[in-house]
């Protein structure tokens, strides 16, 4: 899958996607805990409120410039 045809997807299929993609980070905002996952070959942020802990957004991208805000969280293996 790339980053198009998830971007295609409705909200439950998406859901599938990062599922079978790989945890990476969390980081939280005042009203939402971010989820970062690894998906075939791009990124893809879960947007949870903190609330109700209900998916709020999917943001997917392939730019690694925007996982800099998760870097004091992610494990580097080696």
């Amino acid at each position: 899958m790339d980053l198009g045809q998830f971007d295609r997807l409705d909200y439950t299929r998406k859901t599938e996607a990062i599922l079978k993609g790989t945890f990476l980070a969390t980081r939280i905002t005042a009203a939402y805990s971010v989820k970062l996952y690894n998906v075939d070959n791009f990124y893809v942020e879960v947007y949870f409120h903190n609330r109700s802990q209900l998916i709020i957004r999917f943001r997917a991208f392939d730019q690694t410039a925007l996982v800099l805000p998760y870097l004091d969280e992610l494990k580097i293996a080696v």
